[in-house]
């Protein structure tokens, strides 16, 4: 039995050691065709966790309008929930980008793009956080640094010729 174990413990690390590393792009064309396709693969669901954001921020500004403490709270516990989500999808999206290399003099610009994506999502769990202990100041803030990542990470990646990345809701 353990010779059973030993040999699919081998065999693992074999399979891991044998998995190759994300190719380096050698153009910034090249680049952008292997990532394009991971940002594709995220729209979907960033299209739809943002969709679902608003819907529900929509539902809480109008129960509180109205006076409804409950539907509020209900709103409010939606709109959290969706935000962290969209920060999920955002730090997916980094990671999975992040092990295809770019030409070394876009790395610079990648980097900051990566990064802000990275600052969006916090800033949307925090924005998430700030909501759920009613912190309503707060949430607006980091709603206003999730947007200000945003544009800066588009900025960084602007002119790199994506059709996808940089271009859509993430």
């Amino acid at each position: 039995m353990r010779l059973k174990g030993g040999i699919a413990m081998a065999l693992v690390a074999v399979a891991l050691v044998a998995v190759p590393p994300a190719q380096a792009a050698s153009t910034r064309a090249e680049y952008v065709a292997q990532v394009d396709p991971i940002c594709q693969a995220s729209a979907g669901p960033l299209s739809s966790g943002f969709a679902t954001y608003q819907a529900a921020f929509r539902r809480a500004v109008r129960s509180a309008r109205k006076g409804n403490i409950k539907a509020f709270i209900r709103a409010a516990r939606a709109t959290a929930n969706s935000l962290i989500g969209l920060s999920q999808i955002h730090a997916n999206l980094a990671n999975q980008i992040q092990p295809v290399q770019p030409v070394a003099t876009d790395a610079a610009a990648v980097s900051s793009w990566l990064n802000a994506l990275r600052q969006e999502g916090g800033f949307e769990a925090a924005a998430a956080s700030a909501l759920q202990h009613a912190k309503i100041r707060v949430f607006f803030s980091n709603l206003n640094q999730a947007d200000t990542a945003l544009a800066a990470g588009k900025s960084a990646i602007a002119g790199f010729g994506f059709h996808v990345c940089g271009v859509t809701v993430a």
